[in-house]
């Protein structure tokens, strides 16, 4: 029971930081164990698309589709308190305005949004918009399933970045500070086996390419950041999320509507 306890305070840790949801008061918070929260991570991504999928649901019911997902849209803000996005939109930034990796660490730490990432944030909202649009064409049931594996896979390769590269920052209080100590094995095998259940929904054939193509994208998103950055920040797990879920839903459309 103590071991189950201390798991479930891993998991509210994973929860009060990716998303915006209440955690138990008696939950007491340490610096030293926080980066274990980082195993829930995939989960987190569960709980989001299933809250997603819900307030769909429930919005399809009043609504029609292309309003229901900027409905839903709008939560899934509103409920991770637009984490990932603001690391896209810093990314895009950072990428785009800095000459070496000192200049694009400082433009990524500004908290004032450039051109770069207005225009990314706008060309991902729509992309987002659209594909979400068709999905919810084909059905409910597959707009679930893609939703869910969506974020799941996404979050996993964001860890995977984590597990294989160092955090960098010009200074310390970066936004993963705290999360950026490495998982042991048992841990990261414990994320690992955490998407499975999301796997489960699809064909055998359609898993594999998946996680092949996940497996790609997170390899070439690790290239990018080692020969810009030198490593990751907290924006670059929220650039690689964005972009493996946009990819993911890209993916899954082509091969649900062809």
């Amino acid at each position: 029971m103590k071991k189950l306890k201390q798991q479930l305070i891993f998991f509210f840790y994973a929860l009060s930081y990716f998303t915006r949801l209440p955690t138990p008061h008696w939950v007491i918070f340490d610096n030293r164990q926080f980066h274990k929260a980082n195993a829930y991570f995939p989960m987190i991504g569960a709980i989001v698309a299933l809250l997603m999928v819900s307030f769909f649901y429930l919005c399809q019911l009043l609504f029609p589709i292309p309003i229901s997902v900027i409905l839903i849209l709008i939560s899934s803000l509103l409920l991770t308190g637009a984490l990932h996005e603001d690391g896209f939109a810093d990314c895009c930034d950072g990428f785009g305005g800095g000459y070496d990796a000192s200049q694009r660490l400082k433009i990524m730490k500004d908290s004032q949004i450039g051109s770069y990432g207005g225009i990314g944030l706008i060309m991902l909202f729509l992309l987002k918009f659209n594909l979400l649009i068709a999905l919810a064409d084909v059905g409910l049931a597959t707009f679930f399933m893609v939703l869910l594996i969506g974020q799941v896979l996404s979050r996993y390769g964001a860890l995977c970045l984590m597990q294989t590269m160092h955090y960098v920052r010009l200074e310390n209080g970066g936004k993963v500070q705290g999360l950026s100590t490495k998982l042991n094995r048992s841990y990261f095998l414990f994320a690992s086996l955490s998407i499975l259940p999301a796997l489960l929904f699809f064909p055998v054939l359609t898993a594999c390419l998946l996680i092949m193509v996940v497996t790609l994208i997170t390899y070439l998103l690790r290239c990018l950041f080692m020969k810009n950055l030198g490593g990751y920040t907290g924006d670059c797990l929220g650039f690689a999320q964005q972009t493996l879920e946009v990819v993911i839903f890209l993916l899954l459309i082509v091969m649900l509507t062809t």
